[in-house]
């Protein structure tokens, strides 16, 4: 299977309907929400990273997402495992 590669305009839409459904939903229970107040984690192969910072790169006309070096924690299977 081959997956497309999103854009910044997808994640960010993505993002925003994280961000709607967080401030909409006061009277709902939360527990099984995306909270956007925490920390963003991206997944590489079978571990998670947070972000430590974010901008564009000119040359390769590019959002570019840096994250630290250490990961928090791992996926096995469909759960995520905190490190």
């Amino acid at each position: 299977m081959i997956l497309k590669s999103q854009s910044m305009r997808f994640v960010m839409a993505t993002m925003m309907d994280v961000e709607n459904e967080w401030q909409t939903s006061k009277w709902r229970d939360k527990g099984n929400m995306i909270n956007p107040d925490v920390p963003l984690i991206v997944q590489v192969g079978d571990y998670g990273y947070e972000v430590q910072s974010c901008g564009g790169d000119g040359d390769i006309e590019g959002f570019v997402i840096q994250c630290k070096e250490e990961p928090v924690c791992k996926w096995e299977g469909m759960e995520c495992i905190k490190l």
